[in-house]
Parts: structure tokens; sequence; C-alpha cells
């Protein structure tokens, strides 16, 4: 690896956990205002919110927020919806610990292994399937104990995970024109006024607290999906996506610090077996087929989150 190589990894890792801190921070926003309104409020305003930034974004670049390929996008953007309907109504409950929505956020890219073949023709290697093994093991060990009481929000979180790889699948058919602000604009729209229209029946007027829960969510979710994107640009996706799971453990801590609420030794286990899973896939796992140059560049660039 050159040096100019090695400084564009540094820079990427400093973005990928920039962004996985500023995720953290958001879903601990997310959970301390949903103590006065529903989590899909704090979604609605994290999303508006991110659409502001994305807009602002393409404005200080002058790059266009118009999509050529507007089937793709909408099903990228329908898929994304449903997955942040999942995660904000599931931030919305106290039932579950905030770490193991975290870790059942992370199962997102192990779907994404199970799908690339049938979905986009992309061959994964043979590692792929101890990944994916070791990942639902984890889920087990994480999910077992408190089934019972939260088993319903656990399989929400991954309903919502396969929505994610649903989107990300959807997301490498995008032509190379369509631009990663427009793209994360679209998503942005369609997700917050989903989330918002979906809140109203229940709508609480916030308070104080609330607000500032949803300007936190809003602004570190909408710069976090910038410092992901960026980190992206800089390094391949694989690369990158193996530090994303750093997300996992800043939660845990972020938890334990706020709420003394810390991880029992079956969360640590489940999350860790979860975190290598993501590792072995992410990392090591997939033995995507070539894709030319002009092909290359464009998915990394646009290999941005959803929440």
């Amino acid at each position: 690896m050159n040096l100019h190589a090695r400084r564009a990894l540094t820079r990427g890792i400093t973005w990928i956990l920039l962004s996985e801190t500023l995720f953290a921070i958001m879903r601990l926003a997310t959970r301390w205002g949903a103590a006065d309104v529903p989590g899909l409020e704090i979604g609605a305003a994290r999303f508006l919110g991110g659409a502001a930034v994305a807009f602002a974004l393409a404005r200080s670049r002058g790059v266009s927020l118009a999509i050529g390929d507007q089937r793709t996008a909408w099903m990228r953007s329908g898929f994304g919806a449903l997955n942040a309907l999942a995660v904000f109504h599931v931030l919305g409950q106290s039932r579950i610990a905030l770490g193991d929505v975290a870790t059942l956020q992370a199962t997102g890219p192990l779907f994404v292994a199970l799908f690339s073949y049938p979905m986009i023709g992309e061959r994964v290697g043979a590692r792929v399937a101890l990944g994916v093994t070791l990942g639902f093991a984890g889920l087990a060990v994480l999910v077992g104990p408190a089934f019972r009481t939260s088993g319903d929000l656990a399989l929400m979180m991954l309903a919502g995970a396969l929505c994610y790889a649903m989107a990300m699948l959807s997301l490498r058919r995008l032509g190379a024109h369509e631009t990663s602000e427009g793209i994360a604009f679209h998503l942005s729209l369609v997700s917050g006024f989903t989330l918002l229209l979906l809140a109203l029946p229940r709508w609480v007027v916030p308070g104080t607290r609330a607000i500032e829960a949803m300007v936190a969510s809003a602004l570190c979710g909408g710069l976090a999906q910038v410092a992901m994107s960026r980190a992206y640009a800089l390094d391949r996706a694989a690369r990158m996506s193996a530090f994303a799971h750093a997300g996992v453990v800043m939660t845990y801590l972020l938890e334990a610090a706020v709420w003394r609420r810390f991880p029992a030794p079956h969360q640590w286990t489940g999350a860790a077996l979860v975190v290598v899973a993501g590792l072995v896939v992410s990392g090591i796992g997939v033995a995507a087929v070539p894709a030319p140059a002009s092909e290359a560049a464009p998915v990394a660039r646009h290999a941005e989150p959803d929440v």
C-alpha cells in the first residue's frame, strides 16, 4: 500500500468512526426523547432534517439532486423507509436495550451477503456461510433470554434489517450519474414523510426535552450520513463496513454511561458473535464478481446507511 492509499485509508477510518459515534448519539437522543413523544415523531424529524442536510450539501457542492432512475430509487427509498419505521419504533420502546437495537441493526450486511447472488448476481465466497451462521447464532444468544419481554421488537428489527439489505441491493443498481446527495435526499424525504404520516394519529405535542432530542437526532443522523458517504468514497466498501461495527460497542458504552444499564454476559456474547460475523462477511467473506472500473466508484460513493 503506497503513501496515498494509507492516508486515504486513515481518513476513511476517521470518517467511519465519526459516523458511528454520531449514529450512537442519535440512538441515545431518540431513546431519551421517546420518554415524552413516540419514536416515530423523532424519526420523522431525523429524516426531514437529513433531507435538509443533503440539500445544503448539494447546494454547497453545486451538484444536482435529480434522480434519473426513478423506479430503482423508489424501490431503494421504499425499503429504506420500512427499515426506518422498524428502527425508530423500536428505539422508542424501553423494553429492549439500546445496545441490542444497534446489534440487531448490524445484521443488515448479513442479509446483503445472503441475497447478493440471487438478486444482483454477485457471487460470494464460501466463508460467507460461516459469517452468516455466526451472526444468527449471535442473535439466538442475544435475543433468547429476553424473548418473552422483547421478542416482538427483536423480530421487527430483523425485518428492518432485511429491508435494509433490499435497499442496499437496490442501491447497487443505480447508475453512475446519480449523486450520493440526490439519493440521500430522496431517501430522507420518503422516510421522513412516511414516518410523519404514521405518527400523526398518535401525535404528541413535543415539549422542550423532546424538541432537543429531535434536533439532536436530526443533526447527528444527517451529519453521520454525510460522514459515512465520505468514508466509503475514500476506501473499499468492504474494509469500511468492517469498521462500522464499532457503532455497536459505542452504543452499549453510551447506554451504560448515561443510564447505568450495563450489558449482561449474554448481550456481550451475542453482540460479539454478530460483530465477528459482520467482519467475516464484509472483510474476507465477500468475493464479488469484479465490476468494471466505471462501476466501482459509484458503488463506494453510494454506500451510505439508512439511519
